[in-house]
């Protein structure tokens, strides 16, 4: 009974992230108010609260700083030259997942979860700026390559939060 509990609130959080992420996909900054309301869900998915009040704590602040960097070193190129509300509120939603459905890349042996998000991560922001969401401005190999450093930068700071989290909770 636990176990089947346990793997709805896996399905319900992975399909909330990808809903919030859809939803910064097509509709950006008029999408904010409804990706708030999955965040709070999202946070309430959890059992540990403080865990994951800790989580984004320590975490969002590395994000921003990942995005913010990706921003004035024009990496990306937003259209209104900051960072917009929703990708932070994107960013909430990401850790919202590192305790459940992302869990087990954080397990990965010798940080690998971070290598597995470096590949990925420009993936999707590559796809972004192919629909106009944001530009890149230099050629996509030198982004990929660049911002999968940046990725596995932040990842293996977030891993290592995660991982003392982990063991003081």
């Amino acid at each position: 009974m636990y176990r089947h509990a346990a793997t709805i609130r896996l399905v319900i959080n992975f399909a909330l992230f990808q809903l919030c992420w859809l939803l910064a996909f097509f509709f950006q900054a008029q999408a904010v108010w409804a990706m708030l309301l999955i965040c709070i869900a999202l946070f309430f998915s959890h059992e540990k609260y403080l865990k994951q009040l800790l989580l984004l704590a320590a975490c969002l602040p590395i994000g921003i700083g990942l995005e913010v960097f990706a921003s004035y070193s024009s990496l990306i190129v937003h259209p209104h030259g900051t960072v917009p509300s929703w990708l932070i509120i994107l960013w909430i939603a990401f850790i919202l997942t590192f305790d459940s459905s992302l869990k087990r890349l954080f397990a990965l042996p010798k940080y690998l979860g971070s290598v597995v998000f470096a590949l990925f991560a420009p993936i999707s922001y590559i796809t972004a700026a192919n629909f106009g969401i944001f530009d890149i401005i230099m050629p996509i190999e030198t982004f990929y390559l660049a911002f999968s450093m940046l990725w596995l930068i932040c990842t293996l700071f977030i891993i290592r939060i995660y991982d003392w989290l982990l063991i003081k909770r």
